[in-house]
């Protein structure tokens, strides 16, 4: 899975929470390079603590996603 611009994938997610949604933010740890999802529902984070090795990511620097939890009706 890819990471895009902080900035870009949180504008996409905002407009997804606001029809409903639930998203979960994820990052790629920058340290291990394991992928991580934020357990917090519908907040995007600037930083992340890698849940594997300890290290601390700069979400903003390197980009992020998000996994979404669709509402249909």
């Amino acid at each position: 899975m890819s990471d895009f611009p902080f900035f870009e994938a949180a504008a996409q997610a905002q407009a997804l929470m606001n029809e409903g949604h639930t998203i979960h933010q994820k990052f790629t740890c920058r340290r291990c390079g394991t992928r991580q999802t934020i357990g917090e529902a519908n907040k995007f984070f600037t930083k992340g603590e890698c849940e594997e090795c300890g290290a601390v990511t700069n979400i903003v620097a390197t980009g992020c996603n998000y996994v979404l939890f669709a509402e249909v009706q």
